[in-house]
């Protein structure tokens, strides 16, 4: 049995996952949840530190990653790439 998600990954936002999920489905993507927003700042950085750590094994094995945000931590998540390493998403 194939998997539909063709090496496709996005990185969405909490507050847009259920609003997206369907189109994301649909056009192929695996989904990875960013953390909520009312996360306290410390879990949300190690979240985002672990979600980080997943895309660059992604990109490392030539999946197309692309971030679908609300802004809430595109720069938590941008930090956490960069020290990986890793240039910034594109938008989904």
């Amino acid at each position: 049995m194939s998997d539909s998600r063709a090496r496709k990954i996005a990185v969405v936002a909490d507050g847009l996952l259920v609003q997206r999920l369907p189109q994301l489905r649909n056009d192929g993507y695996g989904v990875m949840q960013l953390p909520p927003a009312s996360l306290d700042p410390d879990t949300a950085s190690a979240w985002l530190e672990q979600t980080a750590e997943q895309i660059a094994e992604y990109r490392r094995n030539d999946y197309q990653v692309v971030l679908v945000d609300d802004g809430v931590w595109a720069a938590g998540l941008a930090g956490a790439l960069e020290r990986l390493g890793i240039e910034p998403l594109p938008r989904g």
